[in-house]
């Protein structure tokens, strides 16, 4: 009886002794598949594309936006000297619309969609086509900083996040939009001051080619730069300390 049982158990042994195409012994994958937990995926895997609240979302903010650089380039306007400054003061005051919109919404799209919206906006109030070309490609370039540089703690399983280098970097980026306001002093200048005092006259005109010599498109960048990294310092204060709070961002 013993001779017989120990070759009936003989088939059965073999069986779980051979391996399969892999060279893993049979059972092996679905032991594991059993017993291994699925692994979760991460946030920006699920959830890419922008939805109808990130887009109802992009237009509360960017008409907050709007009016909040329009309020900056009406003061800078009012003072004789200060119309050089207009995309300092847009960027100081226009920036914490924008990054409550980055907190919102953190998908790739979001910041270009705001800055095509501004371009339609300043073309149609202003009808200065530099402006609509520069709002566009800072838009982009300042997505494309915020949404592809992205840091990952050491052990986290979490999706990476966006440092507050980055941050900054994006909205200051975003702010050089308003180079595109004084770009008619730079490119096509003669032919601008003479269809200005068309308009204006030749006072006017020849007061705001004396604030816009041809050596301060580099200053004007520099202040477009600035603007926006201060706006965003304060946009970062006033979202640790109140929006959050509030549950505005």
């Amino acid at each position: 009886m013993s001779t017989i049982n120990d070759s009936n158990r003989q088939p059965s042994t073999r069986l779980a002794a051979n391996p399969d195409d892999n060279g893993n012994p049979a059972g092996s994958a679905n032991t594991a598949s059993a017993t291994s937990p699925a692994r979760p995926e991460s946030p920006r895997a699920t959830a890419t594309r922008l939805g109808p609240r990130d887009y109802i979302t992009i237009g509360v903010y960017t008409v907050l936006y709007f009016v909040m650089i329009s309020i900056g380039a009406l003061i800078t306007h009012l003072i004789p000297v200060g119309m050089p400054f207009a995309g300092f003061a847009c960027g100081l005051l226009g920036t914490t619309p924008l990054m409550l919109l980055m907190a919102k919404s953190q998908r790739f799209g979001a910041i270009s969609i705001m800055g095509i919206l501004l371009a339609l906006l300043m073309g149609a109030v202003h009808g200065n086509y530099y402006t609509v070309a520069t709002s566009i490609i800072a838009a982009v370039l300042a997505d494309l900083i915020a949404t592809r540089i992205r840091t990952r703690n050491n052990g986290s399983t979490e999706a990476p996040t966006r440092s507050t280098g980055v941050t900054l970097a994006s909205v200051s980026v975003f702010n050089l939009w308003s180079i595109g306001m004084f770009l008619p002093f730079y490119i096509g200048r003669a032919t601008y001051l003479q269809q200005l005092t068309a308009r204006k006259g030749a006072e006017y005109a020849g007061r705001l080619a004396g604030l816009f010599p041809a050596w301060t498109l580099p200053l004007v960048i520099v202040l477009g730069l600035l603007g926006g990294l201060l706006g965003g310092a304060i946009g970062l204060a006033l979202l640790r300390r109140h929006f959050k709070r509030a549950g505005l961002a």
